[in-house]
């Protein structure tokens, strides 16, 4: 049970008690009257005191009752700060919460509290039944937020009416409904990517991350810009790297002591201040350069629609700088939230068809048998590609992008159960962890597509990841639902046109990928080698050539 307040400590008494029921209070508490030389006080005085004194018992038994959830115990001021695992740290929160159970806390300077949650249900109890609650951000990632900038963006920022603003422009062109305008988009952009991989299949990681940049990029702003003399693919993926390293749980001392934020850049040791400087003038280039190209093409007749020219339509008098910013800063969550998670995804995509040959073949059978071998699948199919759906989603479900989310922050003092969850504190919703619950997934250690088909279609009918993966509450991914259409129509038109098979040695044996993974906030799969195959001779035909 979710309760929002903590106990009041006033005392419940009421001023319509009688005398008459106060002495009937004191016959109760002293067997007939009060000994005489309790005389000086009158029967009302001595029955408030009973009263107040009962009532703080009362207030003292449930307080000593509702504690901070369980956790491993740390060092006097410190609290657990060195035990904080700087690596991969949702496998630590896993072990803890199979020590500690599925909500515990840790302890940090300062008086921090870290809680973490490594239930799907516990965190829907909490983050989801009491959202007004949590849908704030943790003042702690003083580097990302504040010294960066990243506060100014749809993710990071600390919430409130700004950020309900910023997601009211989004939900305009992600809701389930508004998405599907951009199909097309979608679809022309994998066709555009398969091309690119028949010529050179060996760069399909690079093929992966230009496409899915190019797509977004003409979603967001209608046409590709420079920076300086990068891309803007190639530079939003350099200001994105910086972001995901900058928002990891606690990765900068200062995140730790956020009073360190006012110390002079000039001080020696203090290199991390000069660096956040250097990148939050990169974040702002990355935001205003594309800005201001689509206000200029807005000037001329002729220009592409985006989420920014359509966004700022009506809105062209420049009276309302406010919207304007609103526009550039949830313009630039659109590319940075979209890409990487996007790009991780179809990267997993390789790697694991490359290690379950046989769940590739499944789905590529199913593929013929709906669309045939004379054009490639689109949205329209889905429906009718079960198992292609559960490839998707198990890839997500067992790669998990983002195995922590972001951070969110206590607005206010909550009682779950018989836990505080103090006010201030920052909740982390271990996302890994519930994806790899054994009680939720069986062998969840294990790529198997088939958990997500119905029973009666052979499948376990265990429950779809969706949304669970992109977060909770106020806080969930708003382009979740363009995230999940891009990789669907993306895995349908690979598993329709090629085959992904490991490497060969020079003994012609199959050299298999290691499935492994960077510390960064975004799982992307690390670099890896595998043969992309056309399934057959119509293949290039297929593509067009």
């Amino acid at each position: 049970m979710l309760r929002k307040s903590l106990p009041s400590t006033s005392p419940p008494w009421h001023p319509s008690l009688t005398h008459f029921d106060l002495q009937m209070l004191l016959d109760a508490v002293f067997g007939t009257r009060p000994p005489a030389w309790l005389g000086a006080f009158d029967t009302r005085d001595w029955a408030l005191t009973i009263i107040a004194f009962v009532a703080l018992w009362i207030v003292h038994i449930r307080r000593t009752r509702i504690a901070l959830p369980p956790g491993p115990k740390g060092l006097p001021i410190i609290g657990n700060v060195l035990q904080l695992p700087r690596d991969k740290e949702w496998l630590q929160y896993d072990d803890w919460g199979k020590e500690y159970g599925p909500i515990f806390h840790l302890s940090l300077p300062l008086g921090e509290k870290l809680i973490v949650i490594n239930s799907h249900k516990v965190a829907i109890d909490i983050l989801e039944k009491n959202a007004n609650a949590f849908a704030a951000r943790p003042t702690n990632m003083v580097m990302a937020t504040d010294l960066i900038g990243w506060g100014r963006a749809v993710a990071l920022h600390p919430g409130g009416e700004k950020h309900r603003k910023y997601r009211r422009l989004l939900s305009k062109v992600l809701n389930s409904t508004a998405v599907r305008k951009f199909r097309p988009l979608e679809q022309r952009a994998a066709e555009a990517f398969l091309q690119e991989l028949y010529r050179t299949p060996d760069d399909f990681i690079k093929h992966i991350r230009d496409s899915v940049g190019s797509m977004i990029v003409e979603l967001s702003y209608g046409r590709d810009t420079k920076i300086g003399e990068a891309g803007f693919i190639d530079y939003a993926e350099y200001v994105h790297e910086i972001f995901t390293y900058a928002a990891r749980s606690f990765a900068f001392v200062v995140d730790i002591v956020p009073i360190l934020q006012h110390i002079p850049e000039w001080i020696p040791g203090v290199t991390w201040k000069k660096q956040a400087t250097q990148w939050r003038k990169e974040l702002d280039l990355m935001a205003q350069v594309p800005f201001d190209m689509v206000k200029s093409d807005m000037k001329g007749e002729a220009f592409s629609d985006s989420y920014v020219s359509v966004s700022l339509d009506g809105k062209k008098s420049a009276a309302d700088d406010d919207h304007e910013a609103d526009v550039k800063w949830t313009a630039v969550s659109l590319y940075t939230g979209g890409a990487d998670t996007t790009i991780a995804s179809l990267n997993a995509l390789f790697l694991l068809m490359c290690l379950h040959p046989e769940a590739q073949s499944r789905a590529q059978k199913e593929i013929d048998a709906v669309v045939g071998p004379d054009r490639l699948p689109t949205a329209e199919d889905e429906p009718d590609l079960p198992f292609v759906g559960a490839i998707v989603k198990e890839i997500l479900r067992y790669w998990t992008i983002a195995p922590l989310g972001l951070p969110h922050r206590a607005m206010e003092g909550t009682i779950y159960e018989s836990y505080l969850i103090p006010k201030g504190s920052t909740i982390i919703a271990n996302l890994w962890g519930m994806m790899h619950d054994p009680t939720v997934y069986s062998d969840p250690y294990e790529f198997k597509p088939e958990r997500f088909l119905p029973v009666e279609q052979g499948g376990l009918g265990e429950p779809d990841p969706t949304p669970t993966i992109f977060g909770f509450g106020r806080r969930i991914c708003p382009g979740m639902h363009l995230a999940t259409a891009s990789v669907w129509i993306y895995s349908a038109c690979i598993l329709a046109s090629f085959n992904i098979k490991p490497v060969k040695n020079e003994r012609g044996e199959d050299v298999m990928p290691v499935a492994e993974t960077g510390p960064e906030m975004i799982r992307m799969p690390k670099p890896f080698k595998c043969q992309v195959v056309p399934r057959s001779s119509n293949t290039a035909a297929l593509l067009g050539f």
